[in-house]
């Protein structure tokens, strides 16, 4: 690539030496002293400069159609019949039941549970994901 915007700019200006186009098109950036920079600081974007992210394999039996939606729900960020906010609440729980500590399985039933009882406060801080019959025990005990 560099090869090619170096002809590109020796084309462009044929009457101007190469130091000249060096100074108006290639310009220090952190590191690298020959980077593409026009003169409001837009400059090329290099391979270099991205993270590099790595992915986590997925476990050897595991398919999305085996219904083990903790699984996926933890590794992706959708479940099908889960609710983005259920699969959020499982993410931050990491897979377990926050009044009995027990991990969730695929047949659980789910509830949502409001710290401070008021239904209209939806903040993530506000709510636990909890077993269906430990949501019912929860509001038994404070009934």
């Amino acid at each position: 690539m560099f090869r090619k915007l170096w002809k590109w700019a020796i084309v462009r200006h044929p009457k101007k030496g190469k130091c000249w186009i060096r100074k108006k098109y290639f310009k220090k950036y952190g590191n690298d002293n020959w980077r593409f920079m026009v003169s409001n600081k837009i400059h090329l974007v290099k391979h270099g400069d991205h993270a590099i992210k790595r992915h986590i394999k997925v476990k050897g039996t595991k398919s999305p159609y085996d219904g083990d939606w903790v699984y996926w729900g933890n590794r992706l960020s959708k479940v099908p019949d889960k609710s983005p906010r259920a699969i959020k609440l499982l993410k931050i729980q990491q897979g377990k039941c926050d009044y009995c500590q027990l991990w969730f399985r695929n047949d659980d039933i789910l509830e949502i549970h409001h710290k401070d009882r008021n239904r209209e406060n939806n903040m993530i801080k506000n709510l636990l994901l909890l077993h269906g019959h430990c949501h019912d025990d929860l509001h038994k005990k404070c009934a």
